[in-house]
């Protein structure tokens, strides 16, 4: 999944055929207004078979059925107007179902999540012209809201979106503050239709959006879909962020914590990205010479972790 959700978009496809596709909706952001008056929203979905795409318009009116989680099929564009490779315009998308299971959506999400390395995600995405990225958060997370300087005096408009509010009528901007497992700190807007309508529903007191989105539980586990600005590539911003309560007796959980995942890239680093049984250079894993019931993976010391790959870490446990 991994290769594929993190490389949208079309090789040897014809720019204005009609494209089948089926997908689940990860993301939708707040609405914004068009030139005509009209308000759309974006929305980010895993396809099965595009990987992550940015799907649009959406309109206000015709999305209720279209959810976080939907399971969607349909007929999708390649749009003429936004060069971003991963950005589809909706021909016919209709909801066909949704993923309920906890542990479903964490593995979704999990196998999504962009491997960069040694280089931060979103410095990894610009280099590659990419605009669109899953990053699950490493440490604490952060939280403002930022008074706008100007909120936007539209025009009156008298047409069926008027009542609805956009992300500029809204006199704060709400901002996540996290840091990438490679050490870079990040300030990003979170402009989801979730975090806006928080405010909406909450305007005497907004700040109540970064509770519900447990901003600083150490108890709850979060993913960032992060999506960058058409006309301003190395602007980023944040269409969604999940959080999930933490399996803390689950083995394979611990092993997706960032402390576990910060080891494995020090001794990579120190001792080079090989195997050290058959000095193979793909697929390493960190393997334990030890185990002691009280103690978390990244607590043990160096000498007694070993890199190995996939098939001598399978030998190393007996499979």
């Amino acid at each position: 999944m991994e290769a594929a959700s993190q490389g949208g978009g079309l090789n040897g496809k014809r720019m204005n055929a009609a494209i089948e596709i089926r997908g689940t909706v990860v993301a939708k952001g707040a609405p914004n207004r068009c030139k005509d008056g009209s308000t759309k929203m974006c929305s980010i979905v895993v396809s099965d078979e595009l990987g992550l795409i940015r799907l649009y318009p959406l309109a206000v009116s015709e999305d209720k059925d279209i959810r976080i989680w939907s399971r969607i099929s349909g007929q999708v564009r390649k749009s003429n107007t936004d060069q971003r490779a991963e950005s589809f315009r909706v021909v016919d998308v209709e909801p066909t179902g949704s993923i309920d299971d906890s542990r479903a959506k964490a593995d979704l999400m999990n196998s999504c999540v962009l491997r960069s390395g040694y280089v931060d995600p979103i410095e990894f995405q610009n280099e590659r012209r990419r605009s669109i990225c899953i990053v699950k958060s490493e440490s604490a997370l952060g939280a403002e809201l930022e008074s706008r300087t100007e909120v936007d005096q539209e025009p009156a408009i008298d047409n069926e979106d008027a009542w609805v509010m956009t992300q500029a009528d809204f006199p704060f901007k709400p901002y996540i503050k996290w840091r990438s497992v490679q050490g870079v700190s990040h300030r990003t807007h979170i402009c989801s239709q979730e975090v806006y309508m928080g405010m909406k529903h909450n305007a005497s007191s907004p700040f109540r959006i970064f509770e519900n989105l447990h901003v600083g539980d150490a108890d709850y586990e979060h993913w960032l879909i992060l999506g960058n600005m058409r006309d301003r590539r190395n602007v980023w911003v944040i269409a969604h962020m999940h959080r999930q309560k933490k399996n803390c007796f689950r083995y394979e959980y611990k092993l997706a914590d960032f402390r576990w995942r910060r080891r494995k890239l020090a001794l990579l680093a120190a001792r080079g990205n090989q195997c050290e049984d058959c000095g193979a250079t793909k697929n390493i894993q960190l393997h334990h010479l030890i185990y002691e019931i009280d103690r978390e993976p990244w607590e043990y010391a160096d000498s007694e972790l070993r890199l190995l790959c996939r098939n001598c870490h399978k030998r190393e446990h007996g499979k």
